[in-house]
Formats: C-alpha cells, sequence, structure tokens
C-alpha cells in the first residue's frame, strides 16, 4: 500500500485560524472528512472530499500532493499522474520517495510519462531572476516583517514585530539604522508601512500580538499609526471598533487601505486627519494580507484562498480564476507603473517574487515566478515597486521567533532587502 502520511502533513502548510464561515473554515472541515474516509479506506470518498477542499483553495500544495496519493492508494494510477501534473502545473515538486511505494508504482505504470513529469517538477526548482542585495541592516532580533521605500529622501523604514518599532534607514550608512517610535508611544508590533509621499506621512499598521514587547507605558492596540515625517512624530493614531489585527497598508493619491487579517475587512482612510471606515468585509476572507490599487480597483491576497478584487463601486469582493501557477501563500503584494502585479509567496517551495498577470476584466490570473531561489531567501514577505525598481524584504524568519520565548533554533540574520529592476 501507498502511504497518505505526507499528503495529509502537507495538507495543513498552509492553514490560518478560520474566520466563521470562511472558505477556509469550509475547505478544513472537508479535510477533517478526508482524513476520516482515508483512515476507512474508502479512498474514493476521501478523493471527492478533498477536491471539494481544493476547490475551496485552488493551488493548495498539500490539497494537491493529498490528490496525488489518494488516487495512488484507489489504484487509479492514471488520475495518480493527472493529480502530479495538476500540482506541476501549479508551480510545485513532489518527492515522490518520501512517499513509500508510490514512485515504484508510478514508474512500473507509466515510465515515460513519469520521466516527463519528473523534468518538470526539476524545472519548476530551478531558481528564476536575479537580484542584488540593497542592504543589511543589523536587527537580526527585531523580526522586520515590512518597509516603505522613501526615494525622495533616501531612506528606507522598516517595521518591525518583534520590537515593536519603526526604524528609518540612509542608504549611505544602512549599518546604523535610526529608530523612529516604539512601544514606549505607544506602538504595537508592525505588520505593514506604506508611504504617503504627497503629505510626507509613514502609516504603520500594528496590533498587539505575543510578540509585542509588555510591561512599557502606552496603548499598543491594533492601529493605524501615522508618524509624519515632517515633524518626526506620531500625529494620528486611527482605530475603529470591532478590529482584529491590522495586516497590510497602502496609499494611493493620498487615499490609505489596510486590510485586517483576522476580521476579514478592509479599512479605508480618505484623509490624514478623518476617521477609519469599512471599506469592504466578507464572510469567505480568512487571512488577508497584501494590498494593491491598479487597474481602477483594490486588489488583496488572503494568504489561505488567494486574490480577490474589491469592485470600486459596489465594493463587493470576486475572487480571481487562477489559470495557471497558485496564488495560495501569498503574502505581500505591489504593483508597478504599469499597473501590473506582483506578489510575494512564502510557506511553500519555491518561494519568492511573482509576477501575477491579470486578464483584461481581472477576472482570470497566470502567476509565473520573476524571483525564486535566491540565496539571501528565508521566508520573504514584502515586496515594494519604486524608481523603476523591484525591492523585497529576504528574510523575515517567524520561524526564529517562538512566542512562548524558547530561544531559537539556529542563529537570526540580519534583514535583508534585494532589488532588482522591475521585469
Amino acid at each position: 500500500m501507498i502511504t497518505l502520511a505526507l499528503a495529509l502533513a502537507a495538507s495543513l502548510a498552509l492553514s490560518d485560524t478560520p474566520a466563521p464561515g470562511s472558505l477556509l473554515g469550509q475547505s478544513q472541515a472537508l479535510r477533517a472528512e478526508t482524513r476520516m474516509l482515508a483512515a476507512e479506506g474508502d479512498w474514493a470518498g476521501a478523493a471527492e472530499a478533498n477536491a471539494a477542499a481544493l476547490a475551496l483553495q485552488p493551488g493548495h500544495f498539500g490539497l494537491l500532493t493529498n490528490a496525488v496519493a489518494l488516487a495512488a492508494n484507489g489504484g487509479d494510477l492514471d488520475g495518480a499522474l493527472d493529480a502530479l501534473d495538476a500540482l506541476i502545473q501549479a508551480g510545485f515538486s513532489l518527492d515522490l520517495a518520501a512517499a513509500r511505494g508510490l514512485e515504484a508504482a508510478l514508474q512500473e505504470h507509466a515510465p515515460s510519462r513519469l520521466a516527463a513529469l519528473r523534468e518538470r517538477m526539476a524545472q519548476n526548482l530551478v531558481p528564476v531572476g536575479r537580484a542584488e542585495r540593497y542592504l543589511s541592516v543589523p536587527l537580526p532580533d527585531a523580526l522586520v516583517e515590512t518597509f516603505a521605500v522613501d526615494i525622495d529622501a533616501e531612506r528606507l523604514y522598516l517595521g518591525a514585530v518583534a520590537d515593536a518599532s519603526i526604524y528609518a534607514v540612509r542608504l549611505d550608512d544602512p549599518r546604523n539604522p535610526e529608530r523612529l517610535a516604539g512601544p514606549e508611544d505607544g506602538m504595537g508590533s508592525v505588520y505593514g508601512m506604506a508611504l504617503d509621499g504627497r503629505n510626507r506621512i509613514l502609516y504603520a499598521a500594528t496590533a498587539r500580538t505575543a510578540l509585542t514587547p509588555e510591561g512599557l507605558p502606552g496603548e499598543r492596540e491594533t492601529a493605524l499609526i501615522a508618524f509624519d515625517l515632517f515633524t518626526g512624530e506620531i500625529s494620528e493614531r486611527h482605530t475603529i471598533a470591532g478590529a482584529g489585527r491590522f495586516s497590510d497598508v497602502v496609499v494611493q493619491d493620498g487615499i490609505v487601505y489596510a486590510s485586517d487579517s483576522v476580521e476579514g475587512r478592509i479599512y479605508t482612510l480618505t484623509a490624514p486627519r478623518n476617521v477609519l471606515e469599512i471599506y469592504a468585509e466578507d464572510s469567505r476572507f480568512a487571512s488577508l494580507q497584501g494590498l494593491a490599487v491598479a487597474q481602477g480597483a483594490l486588489w488583496v491576497v488572503d494568504y489561505a484562498t488567494g486574490l480577490w478584487r474589491i469592485d470600486p463601486v459596489s465594493r463587493e469582493a470576486s475572487r480571481v480564476e487562477v489559470l495557471e501557477g497558485s496564488l495560495i501563500g501569498f503574502d505581500g503584494l505591489t504593483i508597478d507603473s504599469y499597473g501590473e502585479l506582483y506578489g510575494v509567496r512564502n510557506g511553500v517551495q519555491p518561494h519568492g517574487v511573482f509576477h501575477i498577470a491579470l486578464d483584461a476584466w481581472g477576472q482570470q490570473a497566470t502567476v509565473r515566478p520573476v524571483l525564486t531561489g535566491h540565496p539571501d531567501f528565508d521566508e520573504p514577505t514584502t515586496a515594494r515597486v519604486s524608481d523603476g525598481r523591484l525591492f523585497v524584504l529576504a528574510n523575515a524568519q517567524w520561524e526564529l521567533f517562538p512566542e512562548d520565548g524558547s530561544p531559537p533554533q539556529r542563529e537570526r540574520r540580519d534583514p535583508v532587502i534585494l532589488f532588482m529592476p522591475v521585469p
């Protein structure tokens, strides 16, 4: 018999705490059904439940892996090869040797087809694109999650989770970051940042989490912090009732949008001294992350379910269908000067930066890598486009910051920002 252990473990790799009614919550219920039916030897029923979960999370690596193993365990080796083909089409690779008996069964059944699939899997793991180090900052214990580029001032701004701080980094002196604000100023952990160049305001999406420093004065609740770059001080603290945790922020023409990864909402701030309002919300959302304004609409990536378009008139959300590649596991989102979308994927290999090519109606997308396999990659999270260049935070290193305060399993590295010409 072909073991199913590999697939069932992988199916949970990109899970997050689901919001009630979210697509992720429905998918997790179907995964539980898949495990139950597989344990009973009902391979056809398990495959059907897994396919239903995959329809809710198209391109999910673990569910694609399940499809391979379930078909093989059910004796459908052609179906297993078809499922492997779909996994490869999504841009992934599978260690066949790790699933006992699977490799041998497929080799005996269809050696020529398996050889062709092996070649495509190997190609999916070949590094793509070239990027250079822009700077490295000596803040290994800060857990830098996000950044903003200020080309006019020749600075980068870094947002940190573990020490709840904002840093300014001069391009001519990156080894001496200046701390602009921290917990003593009421800062929470920083998950997203965006620069409003028109008003010279740096917005930071902050929240109190298990990693947020305690024992210091000031409120550190979920808030959108406005840091005035003219005065060098926090000018506004925008909060809204019922907020969960802000995860990213973007500014377009002075209008600010912030995503809420817990409550499945997007908020807007129409002017620096206005109040936050709910721009859009949807019960299907599970873990909203990066935002971008392009093609007359707002776009947001959900880590668990893919890319969503928010209609500018109705403010209703519609999920983008993926024609090739996968949009599961995307964290950051940015656009170039032509309105082309680029996203950062982590949590599954290959991680890196991907071009999300939309059709003319914004309903379908083709996802292709533009930067993968870089030696500095260690959980990339955020990308920004500025001055004709694409910048990416290469190594957030979340696994080295245990929430229980235990020491990391290996030495933390300095945060690294890479850059490359916009593809």
